[in-house]
């Protein structure tokens, strides 16, 4: 069982990328009014019964299987509406975090549908034994474990009020193709047709989901390719890694590749420890 932790975290802790700052569950969650905001990054879930959050001018029920999350600052208000009403919750901190929730699509706040709670509970309950336990180096096992449950809270969630990535969901069968034919040339209005939409369109959603168009997604992709055959395939010339990633004019691959890389084709293979003699 869960209880409330509140961990001591020293200056140095406070250098980790994510900090714990607290854990618990409320067998019974009281009235909450946060003019102000909170301090920390908070996370938390109903266990048990049924209460309201306020927040964003607008009211939720909160329902076992629906979670909440809001970033530090923004006011808000939860109180229960059926009692007991159970609270599981997390706050957190870390320099990473900004970066992180910008790239995984965090919302400001939003309200999440739990596909698995199992899932959820077991990563909190892991970061409570971390935060529990005697081990000295606890404060960075939670740091990775809190890093971990992130990536479990948008794997097993699904956003209402808040920003999904749906963009890339929408363009996995674009993505598909060029997997299977970065070594050919495909228009952009090829490309728009296999979800049914506009080339306008197309470029829209690119750029909203990897702000890329799509050639310069196509573009990455070739040169990961072309990484990929460098050094998997030391007997290949420099040519024929050109014309397997879609580049007739293996001068200008060299250039794309430099473009990208830093460094040369043959540069890059001889820095992972492959000398090629003809290219």
């Amino acid at each position: 069982m869960i209880k409330t932790i509140f961990p001591m975290v020293t200056e140095n802790q406070h250098k980790l990328p994510f900090v714990v700052k607290g854990i618990g569950v409320q067998a019974n969650q009281e009235h909450i009014l946060r003019s102000n905001g909170f301090p920390h990054y908070h996370w938390a879930h109903c266990g048990d019964g049924e209460g309201k959050l306020i927040i964003g001018g607008n009211e939720y029920k909160i329902t076992p299987g629906t979670g909440f999350f809001f970033r530090p600052g923004l006011p808000h208000e939860y109180y229960p509406i059926e009692e007991p009403w159970q609270i599981y919750w997390l706050i957190f901190d870390g320099a990473a975090l900004p970066k992180l929730l910008s790239y995984m699509d965090f919302p400001e706040w939003g309200i999440m549908n739990i596909q698995n709670m199992a899932i959820i509970n077991n990563s909190l309950k892991k970061i409570y034994m971390c935060l529990n336990s005697d081990n000295p180096d606890k404060h960075l096992k939670s740091s990775a474990l809190l890093y971990e449950f992130l990536i479990e809270l948008k794997n097993s969630t699904l956003w209402s009020g808040g920003v999904q990535n749906e963009k890339v969901l929408q363009l996995l069968p674009v993505i598909s193709h060029m997997e299977n034919n970065y070594d050919k040339y495909s228009s952009l209005e090829e490309m728009a047709d296999i979800i049914g939409v506009t080339p306008y369109h197309l470029c829209r959603l690119f750029k909203q989901a990897f702000h890329l168009s799509p050639f310069k997604y196509l573009t990455r992709l070739r040169i990961q390719k072309a990484k990929e055959l460098l050094v998997s395939s030391p007997d290949m010339s420099i040519k024929d890694i050109a014309r397997s990633t879609g580049y007739s004019d293996p001068s200008y691959f060299c250039s794309v590749f430099k473009e990208h890389e830093k460094l040369t084709p043959l540069e890059f293979r001889k820095m992972h420890g492959f000398v090629q003699f003809f290219t």
